[in-house]
């Protein structure tokens, strides 16, 4: 009897743990396609052009927590902080002073 509820939390833990990793990969797959479609979307940019109506809707809807990890310091160092927090707000995405994003912080 010990040995078979042993065996069940094993396997119960062993289920937990595969869960989370599976979490883990699935949100790796989405922020990945959700960071593709933004630059996509958002390639006129770099021409500073005014931003079309699909880069303003995938800055209101593609989720921080995917971006900002990306935001290293090498990425960073390439980045007109100002000129990016305009366009944010410009797409109607509200972005608060001292708000950090990977190594950015908005002034």
């Amino acid at each position: 009897m010990e040995e078979s509820r042993a065996m069940l939390k094993s396997l119960i833990l062993l289920m937990m743990i595969s869960s989370f990793c599976l979490e883990l990969t699935v949100a790796e797959t989405y922020c990945h396609a959700q960071r593709r479609l933004l630059i996509d979307a958002c390639k006129i940019l770099i021409f500073r052009q005014a931003p079309p109506a699909e880069c303003c809707r995938r800055i209101r809807t593609t989720p921080a927590w995917c971006v900002c990890p990306s935001v290293t310091p090498q990425r960073a160092a390439l980045i007109d902080v100002n000129y990016a927090v305009g366009v944010i707000r410009q797409c109607g995405r509200y972005v608060a002073r001292g708000t950090k994003c990977g190594s950015i912080t908005v002034p």
